[in-house]
């Protein structure tokens, strides 16, 4: 059997499709909600007349720093192929990387980044079991600089925080924490998968015994570990660094514009360490990529911290929202779309 079947081994049976449907209804819920209510809360007038207002050139250059970011993922992720011997053009990595970002739009804690691992599978002739680690150690990476800005940050933060908002860092840095340990400890997941799949059986008594196919996938997984050393994941760290602090001055430039506060050393790197924050509090998995729960965090924490006013704090959320998700999105989905229609006349031939 190929990798793409035993990624199907693995895949199938984990959840079950009426508790993926609750799942992604209760994200949709909860996203609605929370936008919901945070617009009540400064008001639908004030918010859509703050949008009004920004500056252009700012919407302009807040919008140059997303395609620097976008570049700077795709970099990061083809130096993880590089490594792998994955060779393939900066072009289809970029496609692929907004394929991920059309999945991670529409699943909660960007879940459905791994998309683009099915697809690089797909159109490449790559090893799942390599695609798939290279996502996950691409996600890792990433969550490593967040969760080290977030550490930073919290002692200015923590005390004064809402109970709902301490909960939600002590959630995700959990998260974090757990899938950290779990990409780099083999013998661990062995141990799951292999207690998993006795407890299936049992339930399945004259189903097949997929066990040994999973564990040698699993085995094919983690080799790939030996392909990198120090040296490369601080360089990958150092890429995850300069997209927050992108990230950070971007939200940064459409706060201050909005709130003509001064646009200071210091205010940058708290805004930095909020962003880094409401990032690990989106990780909890009860909103769609963290849309709502993230911009509460935001929301609060700039008022919070550097006394904005909530509608500038807001709205500067939302545009990075659509800036760095939905636009990246919509792009994956139209991505998504051509190569299928591209496979369908490939298969018509």
């Amino acid at each position: 059997m190929d990798e793409r079947g035993k990624l199907g081994i693995i895949r199938k049976g984990t959840t079950s499709k009426p508790f993926r449907i609750i799942r992604n209804v209760i994200a949709v819920v909860v996203t609605l909600g929370l936008l919901a209510y945070l617009i009540y809360y400064v008001k639908p007038k004030t918010f859509a007349e703050t949008i009004i207002q920004i500056d252009p050139w700012i919407l302009l250059l807040a919008l140059f720093i997303s395609v620097l970011m976008i570049f700077i993922k795709v970099i990061r992720w083809k130096y993880i192929l590089g490594k792998l011997d994955i060779n393939i053009s900066f072009w289809k990595t970029l496609q692929f990387t907004f394929i991920g970002s059309f999945g991670a739009a529409v699943t909660p804690a960007k879940i459905g980044d791994v998309l683009r691992a099915f697809y690089l599978s797909k159109w490449t002739e790559t090893k799942e079991s390599s695609s798939v680690f290279s996502v996950i150690l691409d996600r890792v990476m990433d969550l490593i600089s967040i969760s080290v800005f977030s550490i930073i940050a919290l002692p200015f933060y923590f005390v004064g925080l809402e109970s709902i908002i301490k909960w939600g860092i002590a959630g995700g840095l959990t998260i974090v924490a757990i899938v950290v340990f779990f990409t780099f400890n083999k013998q661990i997941i062995k141990k799951i998968v292999f207690l998993l799949m006795r407890l299936r059986r049992k339930k399945n008594t004259e189903g097949e015994d997929n066990e040994p196919r999973a564990i040698k996938y699993i085995d094919d997984y983690y080799s790939h570990l030996t392909c990198f050393n120090l040296r490369n994941y601080s360089a990958l760290f150092l890429l995850s660094f300069l997209f927050w602090i992108l990230l950070g001055t971007q939200v940064s430039l459409l706060i201050f514009s909005l709130s003509s506060t001064v646009m200071s050393f210091q205010n940058t790197l708290t805004i930095i360490g909020i962003m880094a924050i409401a990032a690990v509090v989106s990780l909890l998995p009860i909103s769609l990529s963290g849309i709502g729960i993230r911009d509460l965090t935001i929301t609060f924490l700039v008022y919070f911290s550097l006394l904005i006013q909530s509608e500038y704090a807001f709205s500067a959320s939302i545009i990075q929202t659509v800036f760095n998700m939905l636009l990246p999105a919509l792009i994956g989905g139209i991505f998504v779309l051509v190569l299928r229609r591209k496979k369908k006349r490939n298969n018509e031939l």
